[in-house]
């Protein structure tokens, strides 16, 4: 017998003992534990995470909470201070800062009556304007 027919021999029982055996059959058990196993790892650091993350979540939302109102808080005082120094401007008639007076109407002082005349002649220049716009237009 050559070494090239003893080789070959050889191969054929290895490929006979594989097929009794079951060959693929170790291979299979092997790789549906090691996928169990995988899962298993996979839901455990799950279970971590969520464990781990579940009270920083709570905290972190009561955090917000907490800073939101600390902020609403300090927000509301200074409206509040705003209000109370718009007030004592309109008490003062003096919106515009400066000691300056606002426009008014009341035509017993100055700033008021010369607020009245501008409107006055504002108005009057309106009408005048439109009239001659519609003298122009029946042309």
């Amino acid at each position: 017998m050559s070494e090239s027919e003893h080789l070959g021999k050889a191969l054929h029982h290895l490929q006979e003992a594989m097929l009794t055996t079951g060959g693929d059959t170790p291979s299979k058990g092997i790789k549906e534990k090691t996928d169990s196993a995988v899962g298993i790892v996979d839901k455990i650091k799950d279970n971590i995470a969520y464990i781990l993350g579940l009270p920083a979540a709570i905290t972190g939302a009561f955090g917000f909470l907490w800073e939101s109102s600390a902020e609403e808080a300090a927000l509301q005082d200074q409206v509040t201070q705003l209000e109370e120094a718009v007030a004592e401007l309109q008490v003062g008639n003096d919106l515009l800062g400066g000691g300056t007076k606002n426009f008014s109407l009341d035509p017993s002082t100055t700033s008021g009556s010369i607020t009245l005349i501008l409107i006055a002649g504002g108005v009057m220049l309106f009408i005048a304007l439109l009239y001659i716009y519609q003298k122009r237009r029946r042309r």
